[in-house]
């Protein structure tokens, strides 16, 4: 999984290591990726181990065009080592987001995560970050020195700020903590619009000391020591070997003048301090000042609604990236007005360069054709059907063939395209399952990346059939028996007129 920030946030350049004893450099060459990097303990079952949290700018990668579409690819190296060997060592290759354009590759960040154990004592961690498009290119080289501490009485692993989150479902990845998949944010560092501060940390063997009930207290406070009151909140908590602590604290009253800390506290009910750990916190601006409407473009600015704002941006999935689409699904809805207002102000200053209101403009247009043409079944909204999802991404198909009357099978669609994006000559297939006055689900399509059933004709003709399209178009094992039969849908679809 390829994972991002909210995608309107400028950065500096900069290195972060937040584990105990650290020192730290950082080499640079002109031509080598843009690195940013955070390094944190946790443990499991009482081994230790350390996460390195990096991320890079995807305009510093060479994207390169296959099967896939334009995307880049990194290969990262991670090495742990002692002053007699190496304790720990990783290489992966990690590749982009699939994106139609080669613009569109070289947007935003990317994120990669290397959980590594490590037994207790003094290392020295190596990262190297290369582009492997680039046959000659130059690495960014990172290297610090690290102490991992022998576990011991109740102590917090390091706190990390998440960026957005999703239930895991039950699908586990190195993002998945206590059932949820949490984007972190690397260096600490969060846009100005963010109005509260999501975190994650562990607190191990409390139950050592407290056989009951615990507090938590969380809170904000500058480099001083001032403790920001409005921003203190308490929790109960049942002691166990580990508890994990994914909260949130609003922002109100901190100067951001100052150095800011952010603090979290275990105490006993007699309010005797277990453990506390502090993390340092800096708030950075966005390329867009949400505060000041006047540095927004007027065709942005007009949207004052959050709910109209709100569903004006979920329009935007169908042609955003992958990356665009996660912050879509998990940022926004949580979001200010302004933040909106600063996603859509970057999204077409980097989808449309040239002219962004244009571009916006046309988009707006292909959404209200949408909205007449397929959105009767959503309430007016054409982005949330199938084939107004299809229509903006691709645009208007060159060739339709309707069978919605008249035949043995469920009403279907064929859309072909004689382009689609960066490839040729693309055919989709709708149809409608109950034969209702409801919408049209892509059924197959030969298009990377869109739904592909080996098994469409065999559903398209059984009526009867109780396999529902959710469940068959992940069965891509079991072939078709009946490849060039002859049936109408099937010569439709190979020979479009």
């Amino acid at each position: 999984m390829t994972l991002i920030h909210t995608c309107f946030q400028a950065r500096s350049l900069r290195l972060v290591g937040w584990v105990l004893g650290v020192t730290l450099s950082f080499q640079m060459t002109a031509q080598a990726p843009t690195v940013w990097c955070d390094v944190l303990n946790f443990q499991n079952n009482d081994i230790p181990f350390v996460e390195v949290h990096l991320e890079y700018e995807s305009a510093t990668m060479s994207a390169i065009l296959d099967s896939t579409g334009w995307r880049t690819k990194a290969e990262i190296q991670v090495i742990i080592e002692s002053d007699n060997e190496v304790v720990a060592f990783s290489k992966s290759e990690v590749y982009g987001v699939s994106d139609s354009t080669e613009a569109l590759a070289h947007y935003g960040t990317q994120f990669h995560l290397e959980r590594l154990n490590v037994p207790p004592g003094a290392y020295r961690l190596n990262v190297s970050v290369r582009d492997a498009h680039a046959t000659e290119g130059l690495a960014t080289e990172l290297e610090l020195n690290l102490v991992i501490q022998t576990p011991g009485p109740p102590q917090w692993s390091d706190l990390f700020l998440v960026g957005a989150y999703s239930p895991s479902n039950g699908e586990l990845s190195s993002l998945s903590r206590s059932g949820y998949d949490m984007l972190p944010l690397v260096g600490a560092n969060f846009s100005e619009n963010m109005q509260q501060l999501q975190f994650y940390t562990e607190l191990y063997h409390v139950d050592e000391v407290v056989d009951s009930l615990f507090l938590v207290s969380t809170w904000m406070e500058s480099s001083d020591g001032t403790v920001y009151s409005k921003t203190r909140r308490f929790y109960r908590k049942n002691a166990a070997p580990v508890v994990p602590v994914f909260t949130s604290i609003p922002l109100d009253g901190v100067n951001w003048s100052k150095s800011q800390r952010l603090v979290i506290q275990a105490a006993t009910r007699e309010n005797q301090i277990i453990a506390e750990k502090r993390l340092p916190v800096q708030r950075i601006a966005t390329e867009i000042a949400a505060s000041n409407a006047d540095a927004l473009p007027a065709y942005i600015a007009a949207f004052t609604d959050s709910l109209a704002l709100l569903q004006h941006v979920k329009d935007h999935h169908p042609t955003s990236s992958q990356s665009e689409q996660q912050t879509i699904d998990h940022f926004i809805p949580a979001a200010t007005v302004a933040q909106m207002q600063a996603f859509l102000a970057d999204f077409w200053e980097s989808h449309s360069p040239l002219n962004p209101e244009l571009g916006w403009r046309n988009y707006v247009t292909a959404v209200a054709y949408a909205d007449s043409v397929y959105g009767a079944c959503r309430n007016g909204h054409g982005a949330m059907t199938d084939m107004g999802y299809v229509y903006l991404r691709y645009g208007p198909p060159n060739t339709v063939v309707k069978r919605h009357n008249g035949t043995d099978y469920y009403p279907y669609e064929i859309w072909h395209y004689h382009r689609a994006a960066s490839f040729t000559n693309k055919r989709f297939l709708f149809f409608s399952p109950h034969m209702v006055a409801e919408c049209f689900v892509l059924l197959h399509s030969d298009m990377l990346g869109e739904v592909q059933n080996n098994d469409w004709l065999h559903v398209l003709r059984n009526r009867e059939n109780s396999l529902r399209v959710t469940e068959s178009q992940v069965n891509r094992l079991n072939p078709r028996r009946d490849t060039f039969s002859g049936e109408e849908p099937e010569d439709l679809f190979f020979n479009p007129r």
